[in-house]
């Protein structure tokens, strides 16, 4: 700073509105980054997800995994299934004698 002593009134006007012109450049360009980050920010919070919403969606889900199905009603199902089949198989097999006894 000592170098600024030296300087006449009028170098030194000159070099603080050099500055001045530079610091505004750069609140410009601050400005701008700020605007462009308040944009974002104003996506980013248009795509939240409110609190109830989000009750919604759990509700809706906690009723999707009471529909699930257990083990258990799958084995029940394979059960009734297999007698079903057994069944049936056995009634077509003498349903197949029968009409082969009557045919011939």
């Amino acid at each position: 700073m000592s170098w600024l002593i030296t300087l006449s009134k009028a170098q030194i006007m000159d070099l603080m509105e050099a500055r001045m012109i530079k610091l505004e450049l750069a609140v410009e360009k601050i400005l701008e980054r700020l605007f462009a980050v308040e944009r974002d920010l104003a996506v980013i919070r248009s795509n939240y997800t409110a609190k109830d919403e989000l009750a919604e969606v759990q509700r809706d889900v906690a009723v999707i995994r009471s529909n699930y199905v257990t083990k258990e009603d799958l084995a029940a199902l394979e059960v009734r299934l297999l007698k079903w089949f057994i069944g049936t198989a056995v009634t077509l097999a003498g349903v197949a004698f029968a009409a082969g006894k009557w045919i011939h």
